[in-house]
């Protein structure tokens, strides 16, 4: 009789996956940029006689990209501030929007008109630095005012998109643009800006 042995055999199935040296694995980081502007305001940016300054520009917000929002991000909340508009560390804030969309990573040139037909859907723009001192009704103001240093002088302004936790940011319609601001940095989890100046 003869016998017949079966050997059983494990085969193991090795998976390699192949590296790329040259990959970027560096984190990317939350930056914003502007169509048009580099760190100069243009002539469209200037306010005029319709937000109660001496300048005859467009009175148009420029045109706002941001990229790589950090994990968590709820929202996105825009401010611009000239930051010594009324003497060093006297800042004036020209133009405030919260809630926008976590989806949103752009606001198209003059998105801060006072109509608000160029904001994303769900997007509120508050009262700027105008209200209460310089003008009593918030209505007036929830908008865009263009920058208008003095004659002769060159401001710097800041403009800073805010990466929030929240997706509706709890603030009153008639707060003031301290009061947001407050109400913003309470919520942020990261946030980019851009340097401007401008000159008259």
């Amino acid at each position: 009789m003869k016998h017949i042995i079966l050997g059983l055999f494990t085969i193991a199935t090795l998976t390699f996956v192949a590296w790329d040296k040259n990959e970027d694995t560096t984190p990317k980081t939350f930056t914003i940029k502007s169509a048009d502007i580099t760190n100069v305001f243009g002539a469209d940016n200037f306010g005029n006689a319709s937000t109660g300054g001496t300048c005859t520009g467009a009175n148009k917000s420029p045109q706002l990209t941001w990229e790589n929002a950090p994990s968590g991000t709820k929202s996105f909340a825009i401010t611009m501030i000239d930051l010594n508009a009324f003497g060093p560390n006297i800042p004036f804030d020209h133009w405030l929007v919260i809630n926008i969309p976590s989806s949103t990573t752009s606001l198209i040139k003059d998105a801060g008109n006072i109509s608000k037909a160029n904001l994303p859907s769900g997007s509120k723009m508050m009262p700027n630095g105008a209200y209460p001192t310089y003008v009593t009704n918030a209505e007036y103001v929830r908008a865009y005012a263009g920058v208008c240093p003095n004659v002769g002088n060159t401001n710097q302004y800041e403009i800073t998109v805010y990466a929030l936790n929240t997706a509706t940011l709890n603030v009153s319609d008639t707060a003031t643009s301290s009061q947001v601001k407050t109400a913003i940095q309470a919520a942020t989890i990261s946030s980019t800006k851009m340097s401007v100046t401008a000159t008259r």
